[in-house]
């Protein structure tokens, strides 16, 4: 007989209301990948409050065995992430994180990572200024890309094999990344390909630095205007890719707009 009791490390993607009434919440687990749990009670019931979308903590679990579903019975909070909700660009941010881990089924295996890297994501959300929550949300797509293998390898042309790291003299324009082929291209066999996306010393640089670096040193790099718009084409279409269908979070209109500098 299955263990009815269950204990995940979890964090809170979302919450939907079931045709009956009760409230379904998504959550994104250490042990299981992408769990769905029912939470019954009224409206001001105290587990329905703590049981929020993005409140991470210890999720306890019954499983009931006749009528076969998972119902929350505790939620322990270990971090609620208060800031994210007083913010619309955090608040964005934090929805796409979530919308992402729920449309490729958790990343697909690597469970405790992929939560550890959404923790962070939301935890450097939630401490820096506002106006950050758009390197913190493209770190966290670019290393889940990289996470589920399919993050292109920023160092070499992915057609000749050119070494493509930036260097402090040359020219500013030194590689592309062709959505054709969906990897990076030297300046030569740019020339020769369609669909390209032109990049400067900048993107590089952030794309190779940005996997080397601790999660909240990484935010905290520098992105000159140019660099941030290039990074956003770039890295929103490889989670496009991951998804493998649209991103709600991404349909114009729903995108906020750039803070001021």
């Amino acid at each position: 007989m299955p263990t009815r009791n269950l204990v995940y490390e979890a964090l809170i993607l979302r919450a939907r209301e079931s045709p009956g009434g009760s409230r379904i919440l998504t959550l994104m687990s250490a042990e299981a990948g992408l769990v769905d749990v029912f939470v019954f009670g009224g409206p001001k019931s105290r587990l329905r409050s703590l049981a929020s979308p993005y409140a991470a903590g210890r999720a306890f679990v019954y499983l009931d065995p006749v009528k076969d579903f998972l119902k929350l019975s505790d939620f322990e909070v270990r971090s609620s992430f208060p800031a994210i909700r007083e913010d619309l660009g955090r608040l964005w941010a934090a929805g796409l994180v979530a919308e992402l881990l729920v449309k490729t089924s958790g990343g697909g295996g690597d469970f405790p990572l992929v939560l550890d890297l959404a923790l962070q994501c939301l935890g450097v959300l939630d401490s820096l200024d506002p106006a950050s929550h758009e390197p913190a949300l493209l770190l966290f797509l670019w290393r889940f890309v990289e996470l589920l293998g399919i993050g292109p390898d920023p160092s070499a042309c992915s057609s000749c094999g050119a070494e493509l790291r930036p260097r402090p003299a040359g020219p500013e324009e030194v590689a592309s990344y062709s959505f054709s082929i969906e990897g990076f291209l030297c300046p030569r066999c740019s020339s020769r390909s369609e669909r390209i996306l032109a990049l400067n010393k900048g993107t590089l640089r952030w794309l190779s630095r940005a996997l080397e670096l601790g999660f909240a040193e990484a935010a905290r790099l520098p992105l000159l205007p140019d660099t941030l718009q290039t990074l956003k084409s770039l890295i929103f279409g490889l989670a496009r890719n991951a998804a493998e269908s649209p991103l709600h979070s991404l349909e114009p209109g729903l995108v906020p707009p750039a803070p001021p500098p």
